[in-house]
């Protein structure tokens, strides 16, 4: 069957002026992805193979246009995981030439799951250039989010303070369910500062949140970026920044709206729950609030 489906359709025969037979147009070859993924839709959904097959031709397709494999990769993804939501065709942020060069060179090749997280912080960013204060990150890893603060503000006279205990996550408790393992997302504090060699207008403070955060107890911020994915470093990070907040200033939450980081949902809405702020969940799976 997936030979079958996966052939292309051979159009009839084009004939020279003296009326001979031209055999026709190579058949398109398609990628080793697309067989591999076809085979495992026959052998995981043998029920729904052929509608899925059919589907995932129609969309390699030579002639196909954009829009039409759009409309494939639509229908493709509802048959097999309908949870997932396609918004509408030709978002112009996915034909942002620059911030893709940017993401690849951070991320590894094929794994695009942050990429709307990370436009949708370099677009908040830019709500915040005309105030004081300086930026922070909890959880600077291996410092992708990190260098785009370093590169907004870098004509700008303050610093980046940037904070991880290089360790990976800290112990998960209870709360914090059981995706996380203590030392997951271990990064070197060299591979931050190899990511950051351009700027120099940033500190590092290595250690577990909060045991640093004095260092920094008498500066004011506009943006800080919390991606600790725990309980308990969340809501240290909220107590210490969150009054140290200029109005106007956001607080970004990397982990509010995924259910692998219960804890970090929990601690946001039980600090914010008794201040004047509300926060707004993003369909990125990120939280933000604006400081009054």
């Amino acid at each position: 069957m997936l030979k079958r489906i996966m052939a292309p359709l051979l159009g009839p025969r084009a004939k020279t002026e003296s009326e001979a037979p031209v055999q026709p147009a190579p058949a398109p070859v398609y990628s080793s992805d697309a067989t591999r993924l076809a085979a495992e839709i026959e052998s995981l959904a043998p029920d729904k193979a052929v509608q899925l097959l059919t589907l995932l031709k129609r969309g390699l397709e030579f002639q196909s246009s954009e829009f039409e494999r759009y409309l494939s990769a639509e229908a493709l993804t509802t048959a097999i995981y309908p949870k997932f939501k396609f918004s509408e065709f030709a978002r112009i942020f996915l034909e942002d030439e620059a911030f893709l060069a940017y993401y690849m060179r951070f991320m590894d090749v094929g794994n695009w799951h942050s990429l709307d997280r990370k436009y949708a912080m370099n677009e908040l960013l830019k709500l915040v250039l005309h105030l004081e204060g300086d930026a922070a990150e909890c959880g600077a890893y291996r410092g992708a989010t990190a260098y785009l603060l370093c590169q907004a503000f870098r004509k700008i006279p303050m610093s980046i303070h940037l904070f991880d205990s290089f360790e990976g996550l800290s112990e998960p408790a209870s709360v914090d369910g059981t995706y996380w393992r203590k030392g997951s997302l271990t990064a070197a504090e060299d591979e931050l500062t190899q990511s950051l060699r351009e700027f120099d207008n940033y500190r590092i403070y290595k250690g577990w949140i909060p045991t640093r955060f004095a260092e920094a107890a008498d500066c004011r911020f506009r943006f800080v970026h919390v991606d600790v994915d725990l309980y308990q470093p969340t809501l240290d990070s909220l107590q210490f920044f969150y009054p140290r907040m200029v109005a106007g200033g956001i607080i970004l939450l990397d982990d509010h709206g995924f259910k692998s980081c219960p804890g970090a949902k929990q601690a946001a809405d039980e600090f914010f729950e008794s201040k004047a702020e509300n926060l707004a969940l993003l369909p990125t799976g990120q939280a933000f609030t604006i400081k009054q």
